[in-house]
């Protein structure tokens, strides 16, 4: 009866491992979809409005794209440089390391007149853009692969277990 319960017990865990993993895909999905919504958002205001970055920075874009402009905005506030602000904002988004590092590298590359902010914010929304397509073809057969790995790996340990 134990190693019933026992496997049973590993069957679930290897289903919230599949969920875990799952929810973190379509966390970096969402995440890099409101960033490439904000800047697109952002670049529109710039173009038309001439609204200055920090007035942007404020703005209200979705929940993972707010929380990284507002602590790029209160990193420059406490004096960081614009690049140093926004490479401390991206740690905290649930993004791969490459894809942090190239947003906060773009930090560096909002100043100047309007015309070069908004080729910055174009390029960054493009990117992110691009990335999440690319994602989002790849998404149903990453995520069969990870049910099939986390499956396999509990169902292999029951039937060593029992």
């Amino acid at each position: 009866m134990l190693r019933w319960l026992g496997a049973v017990l590993i069957l679930t865990g290897g289903l919230l491992a599949r969920r875990t993993m799952i929810e973190g895909g379509r966390a970096a999905q969402r995440c890099r979809r409101e960033l490439a919504a904000a800047f697109e958002t952002m670049e529109a205001e710039v173009r038309l409005l001439l609204t200055p970055i920090p007035a942007l920075l404020r703005g209200s874009y979705g929940a993972a794209a707010d929380v990284f402009f507002a602590r790029a905005a209160e990193a420059a506030s406490d004096g960081a440089a614009p690049a140093e602000a926004w490479r401390s904002a991206a740690e905290a988004l649930p993004l791969p390391e490459e894809e942090r590092a190239a947003l906060g590298a773009w930090g560096g590359r909002f100043g100047g007149d309007a015309e070069s902010v908004c080729a910055a914010l174009s390029l960054a929304a493009k990117s992110m853009r691009s990335r999440y397509d690319e994602n989002e073809a790849q998404r149903p057969g990453q995520e069969r692969l990870t049910s099939s790995i986390c499956i396999c790996i509990s169902l292999f340990i029951c039937v060593l277990m029992l």
